[in-house]
């Protein structure tokens, strides 16, 4: 059996989705918040337990607004349009591919952020300032080959284009 491009896509989405909901609930039960931090390799990458009430890399989590949260909801709604607009426009797979990533990431945090208010981070790669998940690992990969290539698409289009002299 053959999945079309769209079936593709949202077979993609809900896995990522999955995967990120269902590796932040074992880190909710195994790993106490704050205070635990879990060596995977040494020196390198550990599993901490840390709830970001802001966006990615803990940026706007010190805002104490009550409009905090219905504004970074409604900006995760802007980018999934946006992005869902990109996907539209093309037939590139890559472009699917990465939309597909951003898509199921995004997902991923709005969910937490809806039900509890943020979103559970536990990656903690040593030589990197911040903590996150599995559905910013995805919106960062689908981000950066988004762009990637959409850049390139776009260079192609340009080299391409006649030239007035």
């Amino acid at each position: 059996m053959t999945l079309s491009r769209s079936r593709w896509m949202a077979v993609a989405i809900a896995l990522i989705v999955a995967a990120d909901w269902f590796t932040k609930a074992l880190v909710q039960q195994r790993i106490a918040l704050e205070v635990e931090r879990h060596t995977i390799v040494h020196g390198w990458l550990s599993f901490q337990h840390s709830f970001n009430e802001g966006i990615s890399w803990g940026w706007f989590s010190q805002a104490d607004s009550p409009w905090r949260l219905p504004l970074l909801i409604v900006l995760t709604l802007v980018g999934i349009g946006a992005t869902i607009s990109i996907i539209r426009q093309s037939r590139d797979r890559w472009i699917h591919a990465a939309g597909a990533l951003v898509l199921g990431g995004a997902l991923g945090n709005l969910g937490d952020r809806v039900l509890d208010g943020g979103v559970t981070d536990f990656i903690y790669v040593h030589f990197f300032p911040y903590i996150f998940n599995v559905a910013d690992i995805a919106i960062s990969i689908g981000g950066v080959l988004l762009v990637a290539r959409m850049l390139l698409d776009a260079r192609g289009r340009d080299e391409s284009a006649p030239t007035h002299a």
